[in-house]
């Protein structure tokens, strides 16, 4: 963590980067969902609110785009999936500093990866979905 704190770009708002120095990232925005990212308990007020604004960017551009179309944004459009994930990722994390916060064995330790299910369980989904005939 002491290294952490000389490389600016590994810091987020959120938690942190764990990708090797000589590494680039070539995700982009997908923190949340990567097997790099790194949280703990003292994030838990910028998750919630980050979980929270989510949630309401969904329901503004489904609205915009109803109000636009007269179609309901189907689940499988791309925007809205993306967010989607974004918002499991973030109660899964949430979920899993909580359950790790309230043990007296954990002493407030790191999460790492914590939302990689919920990219997980979305390309099991598509996969399965390919699959069907």
């Amino acid at each position: 963590m002491l290294e952490l704190d000389k490389r600016t770009d590994r810091i987020l708002p959120n938690g942190w980067c764990l990708l090797p120095p000589r590494q680039a990232c070539d995700k982009g925005n997908a923190c949340l969902t990567c097997d790099k990212f790194a949280t703990d308990a003292s994030f838990l007020p910028e998750l919630r609110t980050q979980q929270h604004h989510t949630l309401q960017l969904i329901d503004e551009r489904r609205q915009a785009f109803a109000a636009r179309t007269g179609q309901e944004m189907s689940p499988d459009n791309v925007w809205l999936a993306g967010r989607t994930q974004e918002h499991d990722a973030l109660g899964r994390i949430i979920d899993t500093l909580e359950q790790t916060g309230h043990r007296t064995d954990s002493d407030g330790r790191a999460v790492r990866g914590a939302g990689v299910a919920a990219r997980t369980d979305a390309l099991a989904a598509e996969h399965e979905q390919e699959r069907r005939p």
